[in-house]
């Protein structure tokens, strides 16, 4: 069954542990109202939008961490989670910070791959201080 060009409802950040990534793309892309509904369930992250502000380019979240050891426990997991889902996201960071940008390239925008991600990677780091 094809979801290409269907509505994307919001839903609680807990379902979204339970999605497994899949290769999606064109037509697969989340409409900008669609994100701005869907955020509303993802505490800490945003979107980067192109200028015109229609199209999204990224998911994004800042980790702040206490040390340099927390950061190398974050990344570990992230790549952990990238591999088991084969989705791979943009990693950046400093001594105690670490900042994830996800989006799904074959769709050209932010797909529900992303926001699986996103919600199994707050899953992963909520102990890590």
């Amino acid at each position: 069954m094809s979801t290409m060009n269907t509505p994307h409802p919001a839903r609680p950040l807990a379902d979204w542990l339970h999605v497994c990534c899949q290769h999606l793309g064109e037509g697969h892309a989340w409409s900008a109202d669609e994100i701005e509904a869907q955020l509303d369930e993802f505490e800490y992250w945003s979107v980067e939008f192109d200028a015109k502000g229609e199209h999204a380019l990224t998911l994004w979240r800042q980790y702040a961490f206490a040390n340099f050891e927390g950061v190398k426990l974050a990344v570990h997991a992230i790549t952990h989670l990238a591999d088991d889902e084969d989705h791979h996201p943009e990693v950046t960071f400093s001594y105690n910070r670490v900042k994830v940008r996800w989006n799904t390239h074959s769709a050209n925008g932010i797909t529900n791959n992303d926001w699986a991600c996103a919600a199994k990677l707050d899953d992963a780091l909520k102990h890590i201080g």
